[in-house]
């Protein structure tokens, strides 16, 4: 089973819209802080935020691969580090990451977000790819 965080933005959309062409339908996740905002898209949908690990591990309940779209809070590192720690809680196989292309070239602080976020997943345990 595939799950997707993010799904109500521009990016998740397009993915579970993609996604579908290639997998069935009941096997999609789509993860969400408002799932009345991806009722229409077809797939399963569970209500999770990045700062609650309790709604995380029930949304990957099954869960193979996880495609974890980056946070855009400004408190991105805990948000990152709860959405892994539910991953490898629920026995996700297979994460896939949305970190900034070149994340080490950039003097922008954030950069420092996703460069750790890479190295969590390096030591996940697990299959990744940023």
């Amino acid at each position: 089973m595939y799950a997707i965080t993010g799904t109500s933005g521009h990016l998740g959309r397009k993915v579970v819209a993609s996604l579908k062409h290639r997998a069935p339908a009941s096997e999609i996740v789509a993860v969400v802080r408002n799932p009345a905002k991806a009722a229409d898209l077809g797939v399963d949908v569970r209500e999770a935020d990045y700062t609650d690990v309790p709604a995380l591990n029930a949304a990957f309940s099954r869960v193979d691969k996880l495609l974890l779209i980056s946070s855009n809070s400004l408190d991105r590192q805990p948000e990152h580090a709860n959405v892994l720690a539910a991953a490898k809680s629920a026995g996700v196989k297979h994460i896939f990451y949305t970190s900034l292309l070149h994340a080490e070239s950039w003097h922008i602080p954030f950069a420092q977000d996703h460069l750790v976020t890479e190295q969590w997943l390096r030591a996940f345990g697990g299959d990744y790819t940023i």
